[in-house]
């Protein structure tokens, strides 16, 4: 079988950036989309995302307003951010354990 020679690379993050979204979201009244703090800083998509995911400070989940500091949050938001993670987090789970069983089911990958 022949791979494709496709390479998607992350965008990089830096301390820098962790604090700048930090400062951003401090400053915020509300929830922030993820437009409206790619405007502010300059960022596309995937660096606001890679950025927001690597510091432990911001929430964001499937179906979120947004982004938003911990610390910043209400106690349902917090525990709706939560729920919907780790029902993510369950569902990936599931999705690696159903794919196991086809591969590992499947003759090519016993011999």
């Amino acid at each position: 079988m022949m791979q494709l020679g496709l390479q998607f690379n992350a965008p990089t993050t830096t301390d820098q950036d962790v604090t700048a979204l930090v400062d951003l979201l401090a400053k915020a009244d509300a929830w922030m989309s993820r437009e409206q703090i790619g405007v502010a800083l300059g960022w596309n998509e995937r660096k606001v995302r890679a950025v927001a995911s690597d510091c432990d400070q911001v929430v964001s989940y499937p179906g979120s307003p947004g982004y938003k500091l911990v610390r910043k949050c209400t106690a349902e938001e917090y525990q709706h951010y939560r729920n919907a993670m780790r029902k993510q987090a369950r569902q990936m789970i599931g999705r690696v354990l159903r794919t196991d069983r086809q591969f590992y089911g499947h003759p090519a990958a016993i011999g």
